[in-house]
Order: C-alpha cells, then sequence, then structure tokens
C-alpha cells in the first residue's frame, strides 16, 4: 500500500451540532419571559389581593357609615388594578368631603384619609339654615346637633355669597373683637352690606374694601355716641372719613 495514500486517508467525520440561530434564541426567551409575566400576572390577580378591609380617618362631620357604604362597592375588586380616581370621585358624593387622600395596603387594605370642608357661617335661606364654606358654598342643612358652636347667619343671593363670607373673613383677620358679636350679614339692595352685633344693636352699614377700618373707627367712637345719647336706625360706614348716623333726631347726624 501506498504509504502516502494511507496517510491521506479520511478518519471517520464527527458530526458537528447544529446551532440555533439568532432568532431561535430570541424567540425561546420571549416565551420564558411571557411565560413568567403570566404568571406574576395570575399571581396578581388572585384572590390574595381582593379588597376587602378599609381604613377611613379624618372625618368628623362626614359619618363613617355613609363614607363605607359607598366604598362598599368597590369591596372584592384587585387592589393591584384598581383605580383610585373612580373611589375618590364616588367619596366626594359625600357633601362633607372636601378632598381624600387614597393609599393601597397589599394584599386586601385601602386607607383612606379624609379631609372635610369646614363651616364658616350659616346661610338663611327659604325658611331654611345650611352650612356655609369658606368659598361661600352651601355644604348641607344645618344640624344644630352636629356642632352646638355659634356661627354668623348670612343672607343673600348666592352669587354674592362668596363676597359676603370673604367680608367675614376679613373682619374675622382684623376684628376679632368685633366678630365676637357679630350675629348676621345681609346684603343691601343699594350695594354694600348690612350687618347686626350686640354692641351697637342696629344695622352697621359697610362696604368690603374698608369694612375693617371702618368698623376700627367706629369702635374708637363709640364711647363719644354713648356719652352724647346719640340714637340712630342704623349706622352708616360707606361714605369716606364718616359716621352717618341715620335717623338720628329726625334728621341724619355725621361724625
Amino acid at each position: 500500500m501506498d504509504e502516502r495514500a494511507a496517510f491521506l486517508r479520511r478518519g471517520r467525520v464527527v458530526p458537528r451540532q447544529k446551532r440555533l440561530s439568532r432568532v431561535g434564541r430570541w424567540a425561546i426567551a420571549t416565551a420564558c419571559v411571557a411565560a413568567a409575566a403570566l404568571a406574576v400576572a395570575r399571581f396578581f390577580a388572585g384572590p390574595l389581593f381582593a379588597l376587602d378591609r378599609f381604613e377611613v380617618s379624618g372625618n368628623q362631620r362626614a359619618r363613617t357609615a355613609d363614607l363605607l357604604s359607598a366604598l362598599s362597592a368597590f369591596r372584592g375588586a384587585n387592589l393591584v388594578t384598581l383605580g383610585l380616581g373612580r373611589i375618590a370621585d364616588k367619596l366626594a358624593e359625600n357633601p362633607w368631603v372636601d378632598r381624600v387622600t387614597l393609599s393601597k395596603r397589599f394584599p386586601d387594605k385601602l386607607s383612606v384619609r379624609v379631609i372635610e370642608r369646614r363651616p364658616v357661617a350659616l346661610l338663611a335661606e327659604e325658611g331654611r339654615l345650611f352650612w356655609l364654606d369658606g368659598a361661600g358654598s352651601p355644604i348641607a342643612a344645618y344640624d344644630p346637633r352636629a356642632d352646638p358652636a355659634e356661627y354668623v347667619v348670612v343672607r343673600g343671593e348666592r352669587e354674592a355669597l362668596p363676597e359676603i363670607v370673604g367680608l367675614l373673613g376679613d373682619l374675622r383677620a382684623r376684628r376679632p373683637d368685633y366678630v365676637a358679636s357679630l350675629s348676621e350679614i345681609f346684603l343691601l339692595p343699594e350695594g354694600g352690606f348690612g350687618m347686626m352685633d350686640s354692641i351697637f344693636r342696629r344695622p352697621v352699614r359697610v362696604l368690603r374694601r374698608d369694612a375693617p377700618e371702618k368698623i376700627g373707627a367706629l369702635m374708637k367712637a363709640r364711647g363719644l355716641l354713648e356719652s352724647r345719647g346719640w340714637e340712630a336706625q342704623a349706622i352708616d360706614l360707606r361714605f369716606a372719613d364718616r359716621i352717618v348716623l341715620v335717623g338720628a333726631y329726625g334728621a341724619g347726624h355725621s361724625l
């Protein structure tokens, strides 16, 4: 045998394993990720995360029972996917609720923190009384059992209520001693506002823009009015640099 032929004889060929293509590897990886995502989704969608408990705080006037009744529509919903906006809108249907803070407490509880509207006065309208908030908006029918404190009663058209409440706020900030005696504020048909108090015991007419200053001047003049014995049907403070006693001695006295 030719030695060169023996040297050149091919040995047994071992077949090589075929490598997976790049597309195949991506397909397998994608399938694994999808399977894992499906498993996670099924876990979080399971009964473990069904909403079952509510924790309500911050409310004083809004009854907890009423708030829980509104929340009951969401009991059993999946807490993971539950949209909080719908719950906030539902709770806002309670007249005392101004805004709420909602927090998910996994696995099955929702925490509700309520911020209520604060009444600042009472609106007298059609023989009934309503709580009035700081924006001049009615809240709910007045119930003296809910709050024994005394409130100023306001009267006027609804579009004028923000201005009336604003006047009360101005006086409360700058003339708290006078507000302590104030019982009523009402809209005057000719412009401005009338007020009744336990100090002068007659209508005091003011404009909002300078009411605190004019009330301050009137309080300083109180001793002079009482010492002179001047009586009047009303005290008008809507004029510049004057205190007008309407109907005093049959004519208007000015100070």
